[in-house]
């Protein structure tokens, strides 16, 4: 389908996990501790994992879902709900939207391995569970339209190694999904993950990056504000930036020149000034000997291997265009949730003053290479 004339593909759509998926889908040697996404309220990403309560920040603001906000996203998603987002629904709202093609990532399948120390062997086993849910729920949608995002559980990296391989081979999926936050006190350029983008690069799968509010890993904004709503305002953005400037003044996309980084709903804004900051410090200490590990500035690994997300409504994209070009931007309609802007996300997207040079690059053309479709 073309809408307004151009084709779309949503780099970062959701999908809303059933109650019970782990519960049927998780090795039964973890049935008991299996993780669970709430259903108190007719909208809710609460996700019970072991003990806690994710998608709330811990003494903060409870409900997390004021009434108000509750009964539009009721109301918005009235049709999903009533079928409990079933595979069905998600091709529907592909068709709202007009998308011809989507990415699907988790939702609370991003809180089940969302703490900075865990079993490993835990963490592992409900990742494969996702995966597992995941291909199902697409093979019953439409596999020709839908592809997924991986999880995979960077406490261990063998097993991460070990999932990031299975998913594409088997699964058919086109992407592993890792939160930005920094697991074990170490940060991604740390060697000990070169197997996982070794594996990533092989076979040619690219990295998301996404972040929530609400875990229990250490957020920027979640260190300082207990409600959800505004921690939210930093922890999305701000983990981003933080996982950017790892990847490439790490040198990992040095390293691995070849691994493609989506950073997702962190919006796009800030991505001229944290790439021209990163060259002044590589300008400025390079003289001093501090970066020999890097072989060209930093703006050129994000232009040869990073993608951003624009925000469908977020009009600061037109100096982001001017200031650094539109061959790293993808768009998404972030669908199901609260800040979505769905049913007309994309129709938001089109209203955006960009040209349609632009707009059809960062809708179709850029998606296609970031995930090799």
């Amino acid at each position: 389908m073309a809408k307004n004339g151009f084709k779309l593909i949503d780099a970062e759509m959701h999908v809303m996990e059933p109650v019970d998926l782990w519960a049927r889908y998780i090795d039964p040697e973890f049935k008991a501790r299996a993780p669970r996404r709430l259903d108190e309220r007719r909208w809710d990403i609460r996700t019970i994992v072991e003990g806690e309560v994710m998608a709330q920040i811990p003494g903060g603001d409870w409900p997390a879902l004021s009434d108000a906000e509750e009964t539009a996203l009721a109301e918005r998603y009235g049709e999903e709900i009533a079928r409990n987002f079933d595979p069905e629904t998600q091709v529907r709202a592909m068709d709202k939207e007009g998308l011809d093609l989507a990415i699907l990532f988790p939702t609370s399948a991003m809180y089940v391995t969302a703490f900075t120390r865990m079993d490993t062997r835990f963490a592992a086993a409900v990742c494969r569970a996702y995966n597992d849910w995941l291909h199902d729920y697409i093979e019953a949608a439409d596999p020709k339209r839908m592809f997924g995002a991986a999880a995979v559980s960077p406490h261990e990296v063998e097993s991460a190694v070990a999932e990031a391989r299975r998913a594409p081979t088997q699964l058919g999926m086109k992407a592993i999904f890792l939160r930005p936050n920094i697991y074990n006190d170490r940060p991604w350029h740390d060697r000990y993950y070169d197997p996982l983008w070794v594996a990533c690069q092989e076979l040619n799968v690219p990295v998301g990056f996404h972040e929530t509010t609400g875990s229990r890993m250490k957020a920027a904004g979640a260190d300082r504000f207990q409600n959800l709503g505004i921690a939210h305002i930093a922890t999305h953005s701000m983990e981003q930036m933080l996982a950017c400037m790892d990847v490439i003044m790490g040198g990992v996309m040095e390293r691995f020149p070849r691994l493609r980084f989506g950073f997702l709903e962190g919006q796009c804004g800030w991505l001229p000034f944290w790439l021209g900051r990163m060259d002044e410090h590589y300008e400025w200490r390079e003289p001093y000997g501090e970066m020999t590990h890097l072989s060209m500035p930093p703006s050129e690994y994000f232009r040869r291997q990073g993608f951003c997300a624009v925000e469908c409504d977020e009009e600061f994209v037109s100096h982001v265009v001017d200031a650094f070009g539109d061959d790293n931007l993808v768009t998404t309609t972030d669908y199901p949730h609260g800040d979505s802007k769905y049913p007309k996300a994309m129709d938001r997207f089109l209203a955006l003053p960009l040209s349609d040079r632009s707009k059809q690059k960062i809708l179709w053309d850029n998606a296609l290479r970031l995930y090799a479709l």
